[in-house]
């Protein structure tokens, strides 16, 4: 039987994650303490404007913008704007201060930080056809590989720490994409699926006919992107 490998994204695939990054940018941008009540016009607005950020020192620029009153084209065009005029002091104590955060909620306040983060049905559906050998899946995130690791164990899908790629193994590739791509002529693969729900990592699979890009539709995507559902998603793997 001919296994699927599939290269999966975390955050906004496998994972909503997007409860703890907003705790975290309201913590390191404002000084807002973690247990305060979410303010939900305003994490409406950072749902809606995640799928800008694909690391996390830009959402520094993010909270800049996230206090005002513009329409979502100013919000882009003022997002692209601090792209090329970066102020990287600033990004760098708001990342440090996300990372600390970060960490001290898992060490400090482990019950609460557990409880913000939930899988997505589409989680399970990974979790059984990997039971049942029918899919091969490899994590490819910009997210922390331990943080990566606790999460699946606690959901109980156990997957060898060679098949987890976080942060850290990625920071020597362009894009996702080119990792892919090297890992799979490393490891003799013909054909891989790649899942993720943000285009801009999709993209780069242009340049290479073995990675079959896949839009998660239920995650963070682009304002007016369609990806797949869950379920059709299932269905094509």
């Amino acid at each position: 039987l001919m296994k699927n490998f599939l290269f999966l994204d975390f955050d906004g695939v496998l994972f909503d994650t997007l409860k703890e990054a907003y705790i975290l940018c309201r913590y390191a941008y404002f000084g807002i303490n973690y247990f305060e009540n979410i303010d939900l016009i305003e994490y409406k607005k950072f749902y809606r404007y995640k799928f800008l950020v694909y690391n996390s020192w830009q959402y520094y620029y993010l909270m800049k913008l996230i206090k005002e009153d513009l329409s979502d084209d100013e919000i882009i065009e003022k997002f692209d704007f601090y792209m090329e005029n970066r102020d990287t002091k600033s990004e760098e104590d708001f990342d440090q201060k996300y990372y600390y955060a970060r960490e001290d909620l898992m060490k400090n306040h482990h019950e609460f930080w557990d409880s913000i983060e939930r899988p997505f049905k589409f989680f399970y559906f990974v979790k059984q056809e990997t039971v049942n050998k029918k899919i091969i899946p490899i994590i490819v995130s910009k997210k922390n590989k331990n943080a990566i690791i606790y999460r699946l164990n606690q959901y109980e899908l156990f997957l060898p720490e060679s098949q987890i790629f976080g942060k850290d193994e990625l920071s020597e590739y362009k894009t996702k994409a080119d990792f892919i791509h090297i890992y799979m002529n490393k490891n003799k693969i013909k054909t891989g699926y790649f899942i993720d729900d943000n285009s801009n990592n999709l993209e780069p699979c242009k340049r290479y006919s073995e990675i079959q890009p896949l839009l998660a539709g239920w995650g963070n995507i682009k304002i007016g992107e369609v990806g797949y559902t869950e379920k059709e998603l299932a269905a094509i793997l």
